[in-house]
């Protein structure tokens, strides 16, 4: 992990002692036990974690799971005293120099979601750093561990619903599939916790397995791409349309309505049949009328999207456009996203002031 530089928000999680340690003992600061934020860090942790799950719902993005850790005391007093081959700190100031106190792991089914997901922290959180892995690696013609690499901070300036309290705190967020996932955690395990040192058949039987994996992710993208275009097409039959709307028909729906976007996570579909339902759209044949009379391409151009939203964002904004208000009150209970209300009223205003 690169050092921070000198603005470094572990200033604002270790408030008090920490800053007055640090100032009293300089660059040879180590951690005292008395001062290591870990309660502070967990609850920081937690509401970075929900921030994100609740934008990755909010965009309709399709993902297996959102984790996180917090490091270790010991392991944080150890990466503080790292030093570099002339012997100097590599992270002077100790812990308030290490940006990855708190680590969040998004992963996801299909590699070509994570640069949206990317965008959609980006836009979420302070960037400090952004390093493709995967793209690092192939570029080099390397072969191994892929992902991408996020240094962000929650930002002073409007900082998301839930993250007031951890202000400039800053933290590192792993992007990777689920099939990444599985080889660095396992090839993690075997090197750095295991015995394995460089044992050269180890070595060779991991490169192997990144190979094959590195196949698999792509053809996990075919076949989504595939689904997408033979449910766009009308190949995968849809349901009876007097049939009263689930899941699985809206995301059928969604496909041939729009074809261009991704799919959203599966239990998002259930979500929004619920959200249909509130509003009078109770059948496959309700869903299909209604989604064939709106124009998803106007509602793209008044967001303004950064990337191709997951197809639940997009019925939603396009509902949220054509009932206003009512749609508001009607919706805003629905699910678990406390906020929700709040989201609905930010969007709906710039939805308005593009029409006026």
């Amino acid at each position: 992990m690169r050092q921070a530089g000198p603005a470094h928000i572990g200033h604002a999680v270790t408030r008090g002692r920490t800053i007055e340690l640090h100032a009293e003992y300089g660059t040879d600061f180590a951690i005292a036990e008395s001062t290591f934020p870990a309660r502070t860090l967990n609850g920081a942790a937690q509401a970075i974690r929900s921030t994100i799950v609740g934008r990755l719902h909010d965009d309709g993005l399709n993902h297996h799971d959102v984790r996180f850790r917090v490091k270790s005391e010991k392991s944080a007093q150890e990466k503080s005293e790292r030093r570099d081959e002339n012997g100097k700190l590599k992270y002077p100031g100790g812990m308030t120099r290490l940006d990855d106190l708190i680590g969040i792991r998004v992963i996801l089914f299909v590699e070509s979601d994570i640069d949206a997901v990317a965008i959609a922290l980006t836009s979420q959180f302070t960037c400090h750093d952004d390093e493709d892995k995967t793209a690092m690696m192939r570029k080099n013609g390397g072969i191994g561990y892929a992902g991408r690499h996020l240094t962000l901070e929650v930002p002073a300036g409007n900082p998301p619903n839930g993250c007031v309290d951890c202000v400039g705190q800053r933290f590192e967020v792993q992007i990777r599939t689920v099939l990444q996932h599985a080889w660095a955690e396992f090839e993690h395990d075997i090197r750095f916790k295991g015995s394995s040192g460089d044992n050269a058949e180890i070595s060779r039987a991991f490169t192997m397995a990144s190979t094959l994996i590195e196949l698999a992710d792509q053809q996990f993208v075919n076949i989504s791409d595939i689904l997408k275009r033979l449910q766009a097409d009308g190949a995968v039959e849809p349901a009876h349309e007097s049939q009263t709307l689930d899941a699985g028909s809206l995301q059928g729906v969604l496909a041939r309505a729009f074809p261009n976007y991704r799919n959203s996570k599966a239990n998002q579909y259930g979500w929004m049949v619920e959200v249909l339902a509130a509003n009078g759209v109770a059948t496959v044949s309700d869903a299909e009328n209604w989604f064939k009379s709106v124009d998803p391409d106007q509602v793209a151009r008044i967001m303004g999207y950064r990337f191709s939203p997951g197809q639940v964002r997009v019925a939603d904004d396009l509902l949220l456009q054509s009932f206003g208000e009512r749609y508001v009150d009607t919706t805003k209970a629905v699910g678990s996203d406390a906020n929700r209300e709040g989201k609905l009223r930010s969007r709906l205003r710039k939805l308005r002031t593009d029409r006026d």
